[in-house]
């Protein structure tokens, strides 16, 4: 067996994604760790139910050795085994992010022998985690530039709290990766977007999206964005912009209804977020920037891209990932500011 990897949970952003890309990598590379002071920086310290899942379901594709895979367990060990393609089902049982448990599973299938397909039960749209439309018409995107095919399917919403919502994704193998080389983003070439309620009338719908073509109109800028009424158990509303930009720069924002929560309000927060974006010499959002970099640092080649901000979790994610890989990610910028991201292997 490898030499075990150990890993303080309490570094960083201290938060759920240094689980989710340990438990990637240690798939990827067969190579065990343990985790200790899991999430220690955050009000409910150790795994919450979603993070449970995530491990569950990884363990699950590997027919990994576990210990400590509880709620509120801070201490985590994971031994994987061989990566084994095939039909999976995950059901995280509360409104617990589907796409994190994405996330987490979709790298080591790509590298299997064959096509895998995962059904993920929980939240689709909630609060902290890329919604499934992010991923739709964003990291989806940017992952068939590196080579990568995620095919996803909503079978139905899922929002905070009762999430309830399912996503299929079926992953086609790959056998090796293209780096991502972005300049400064060039000129918006295309806007548009998505306004969408599940359970409630389709004139909060009609608001969001009259509220977002106002804050655009006043800055110049044209989106055209559609009205969409999901299935879902629930009840919930969101708002998504979606820019393509020259030079091959995406973008990615959106904000999600709640409880006594103005429609103008929700489309007021998707835009800002926008708006703000485009100050900025990014090629593409910065949450997308710290989700690129664990495929790119298994790229064959040099990867660099300039982002809006550099976050805690880009930061993070990058620590994380040189314990496992021989890599160089190189972040340049002060947190909280603009950067550029370089990542090569040797």
């Amino acid at each position: 067996m490898s030499e075990l990897i150990r890993i303080d949970g309490s570094e960083g952003e201290g938060g759920g994604q240094m689980l989710r890309t340990a438990l990637t990598l240690s798939m990827v590379t067969g190579r065990p760790f343990e985790m200790l002071n899991v999430r220690a920086g955050r009000p409910k310290p150790g795994l919450r139910p979603q993070h449970v899942a995530c491990v569950k379901a990884a363990a699950k594709v590997c027919s990994a050795l576990v210990e400590g895979a509880n709620p509120s367990s801070q201490t985590l060990r994971f031994e994987p085994g061989p990566v084994r393609a095939g039909t999976y089902d995950c059901d995280i049982k509360t409104a617990g992010s589907t796409s994190l448990v994405l996330h987490t599973l979709y790298l080591p299938l790509t590298f299997a022998p064959s096509r895998s397909i995962l059904t993920i039960t929980g939240g689709t749209h909630v609060p902290f985690s890329p919604s499934f439309h992010f991923l739709l018409y964003q990291w989806t995107v940017f992952l068939r530039r590196i080579g990568i095919d995620v095919e996803l399917t909503l079978n139905r919403a899922g929002y905070y709290p009762g999430g309830g919502g399912e996503i299929r994704a079926k992953i086609r193998p790959a056998a090796s990766l293209r780096p991502l080389e972005l300049g400064p983003r060039g000129e918006l070439e295309r806007l548009e977007g998505i306004s969408a309620v599940s359970g409630l009338p389709r004139s909060i719908a009609e608001r969001q999206r009259n509220r977002a073509f106002q804050r655009l109109g006043a800055e110049g800028l044209h989106a055209g964005i559609d009205i969409l009424e999901l299935p879902s158990g629930g009840k919930g509303t969101f708002l998504l912009l979606y820019s393509t930009h020259a030079g091959g720069g995406r973008a990615c924002y959106d904000a999600l209804g709640a409880l006594g929560k103005r429609a103008e309000t929700v489309a007021d927060e998707a835009c800002d977020a926008f708006l703000r974006f485009l100050q900025t010499r990014g090629a593409a959002d910065e949450h997308l920037a710290d989700q690129l970099l664990l495929p790119l640092a298994l790229a064959d080649g040099r990867s660099e891209f300039p982002v809006p901000i550099v976050t805690g979790h880009l930061i993070t994610n990058a620590q994380v990932i040189r314990r496992f890989l021989d890599v160089s990610i190189a972040v340049e910028g002060p947190p909280g500011a603009e950067g550029t991201v370089a990542i090569s292997r040797p």
